[in-house]
């Protein structure tokens, strides 16, 4: 297997690996390829193995407490999902994940993992290492913050944010195939959104009336189960928390925290459908945006009455 090191080494789990090193942790893995809509990991089964993606992207989903699975986050290329058990005690999974698109994934198979530690025990030290400063960072995920500050909010921004929001904006799947003027007016109507490390950007069960677009940094998406807060995926710039609402409706389906100084840009639902009710162009290109992720997702579509909803909410009439 050819490898990248320069690539694997900005892995935050991978980092500080010799080439070395990576020749050895990446003589375990399987190759998988998965259409979209395969299930990768389905919750309660056992947790035997962690991926990172090559190519493509998965989805992460939840029950949302009425027998539905609703996605909570996407992983792309270079993301790590399963690793946790390395950690935690968690003998089964916690989440769904799903292909969103046709992947390519790497599978490292614990029992197999194991055994590498045997032969290289300087390697999965290491990777246990790097993965344990990930958790050791995530501690105050599930504390109050040191000044019990609630998230900043909506501010104005500075002028030098403008030009990460619009490379943000150009990348998300939402947005895809808008002109840079019809991007600028759903800039004008967007509340920056600032979030220091800790701080939370929704909670699970809160009303879904908003959703955000991740300009600079990062935030960490967790579900809560007997007590405890158990992270998901972290996202990025250019990816979006929340606007599968405008499709499903109803209430968040986990909490999302901010892993750094993040920025991000907030897009209420009631401004955000009065603009693509007035641009038609506009609510065309971001309704058929909608209906391709959605499309991808057959495991998940929407009911009949859900698509009527979700025109309505998007000014199709």
């Amino acid at each position: 297997m050819a490898l990248n090191y320069e690539q694997l080494q900005k892995l935050p789990a991978l980092q500080g690996f010799t080439p070395e090193e990576l020749d050895a942790l990446f003589t375990i893995p399987q190759r998988v390829t998965a259409k979209a809509g395969d299930r990768i990991i389905k919750t309660g089964d056992e947790a035997d193995c962690f991926f990172i993606v090559a190519d493509g992207h998965l989805e992460v989903q939840v029950d949302s407490g009425d027998g539905k699975m609703m996605p909570v986050a996407q992983l792309g290329s270079g993301q790590l999902v399963g690793e946790m058990p390395l950690i935690y005690k968690q003998p089964l999974r916690q989440a769904d994940v799903v292909a969103a698109s046709d992947a390519k994934l790497l599978r490292f198979d614990y029992a197999a993992y194991e055994e590498l530690g045997k032969l290289h025990p300087g390697v999965t030290k290491k990777f246990r290492s790097n993965i344990g400063k990930i958790v050791a960072s995530r501690v105050w995920a599930t504390q109050p913050g040191p000044t019990g500050a609630k998230p900043a909010g909506p501010a104005k921004p500075p002028v030098s944010t403008k030009s990460a929001n619009r490379d943000a904006m150009k990348k998300a799947q939402i947005f895809y195939g808008l002109m840079d003027e019809e991007l600028q007016k759903l800039e004008e109507i967007a509340q920056p959104f600032p979030v220091e490390r800790g701080q939370t950007v929704c909670t699970v069960g809160d009303p879904a009336n908003s959703f955000f677009l991740i300009s600079q940094g990062q935030v960490e998406v967790q579900i809560s189960k007997g007590g405890r807060s158990f992270p998901l995926a972290r996202l990025g710039p250019g990816q979006c928390v929340g606007e599968m609402a405008l499709i499903y409706g109803g209430n968040r389906t986990a909490t999302v925290v901010a892993v750094d100084t993040t920025k991000l840009l907030m897009w209420e639902f009631e401004a955000f459908n009065r603009l693509v009710g007035r641009e038609q162009n506009i609510g065309r290109k971001l309704r058929s945006n909608l209906g391709r992720v959605a499309a991808s997702r057959s495991w998940a579509l929407p009911e009949a009455d859900e698509v009527k909803k979700m025109q309505s909410r998007t000014g199709d009439h």
